[in-house]
């Protein structure tokens, strides 16, 4: 692992950004950057059961500030959001992408450096909604979707509730409070997505 970590960080001044690249069977090494100058850099080699992945978080001056591994075959590529708001760009990475839905392994960035929140979130959109606040949406048929909210406070994700949203056509869709807490009231949680609709 040092050894991939010393070899990557002095490629990453010669990687493709991340957010360029197209998926052509295999994931190509590339790079992204955050607002305040920090570096995230991918590796992939063959793995297991898909591609095996290196990612490296430096700093401008290069310290390292977060690495992680991972297995992928996802045919997505990572990208950064700033999912819950607070000014510093949040990591995901595509783990495993079936029909529509796409697990991911989500780091969330903020003051204090980075920190793991989950490995397994899956959905097709991952929104902010306010700070603190996300959403991330779900296809579980052609007529059936799911739009979980978490909250992340810089130490732990909570999922705080799910909506079911059902399309009657195209034009009507049915949203009712499936799980988790009603104190922001079903009817925030159903215009938070389908205003985005």
């Amino acid at each position: 692992m040092i050894s991939a970590i010393a070899a990557l960080a002095l490629q990453t001044a010669s990687l493709p950004s991340c957010d360029a690249l197209e998926y052509e069977g295999t994931h190509q090494d590339c790079v992204l950057t955050t607002a305040n100058g920090n570096t995230a850099s991918f590796s992939f080699e063959p793995g297991e059961w898909g591609e095996r992945g290196i990612l490296i978080v430096t700093n401008a001056d290069g310290d390292c500030l977060w690495t992680d591994e991972f297995e992928t075959e996802s045919f997505f590529y990572p990208r950064l959001e700033d999912l819950d708001g607070n000014g510093f760009e949040d990591i995901l990475v595509p783990l495993i992408t079936g029909n529509v839905n796409t697990e991911m392994l989500l780091i969330m960035g903020g003051e204090d450096g980075y920190a793991l929140a989950s490995r397994e979130l899956s959905g097709h959109t991952f929104e902010p909604v306010l700070p603190g606040l996300f959403v991330v949406q779900a296809r579980s048929s052609a007529v059936e979707h799911f739009a979980s909210f978490y909250t992340w406070n810089g130490e732990a994700l909570d999922h705080e509730a799910t909506v079911a949203i059902t399309f009657e056509d195209e034009d009507t869709a049915t949203c009712t409070l499936a799980t988790g807490q009603i104190g922001r009231g079903e009817d925030f949680y159903c215009a938070a997505v389908l205003s985005n609709d």
